[in-house]
């Protein structure tokens, strides 16, 4: 899959994206046990950071093709083989990097 090309697209992924990482923390929060317990916060860190990326772009805040990942990318990175959509989340950090029309 490639990165969203246009605003819209790039918008609509983080949507998506946003929903999927709640859905996510909503399933370990109900299976809950010492494998996963420190797994709540971190996700929740990202979507927090998602809902701000949310916010900068609609408001036109966001700078795109600035040359860094975005701020959660780290985190996201550490946990990337719990997280079934890290793939979004890189695309959303590609598009970040590259621009959208």
């Amino acid at each position: 899959m490639n990165p969203p090309q246009t605003l819209e697209q790039f918008l609509e992924l983080v949507d998506h994206t946003v929903f999927e990482m709640e859905e996510l923390i909503v399933c370990v929060e109900e299976d809950l046990d010492d494998e996963t317990a420190d797994l709540v916060q971190p996700l929740q860190g990202i979507v927090q950071n998602l809902r701000a990326l949310q916010s900068r772009v609609r408001a036109g805040d966001h700078q795109f093709a600035n040359g860094e990942d975005l701020p959660f990318m780290a985190l996201a990175r550490s946990y990337r083989r719990v997280i079934p959509i890290y793939s979004s989340l890189n695309l959303l950090n590609q598009a970040h990097r590259l621009g959208v029309v």
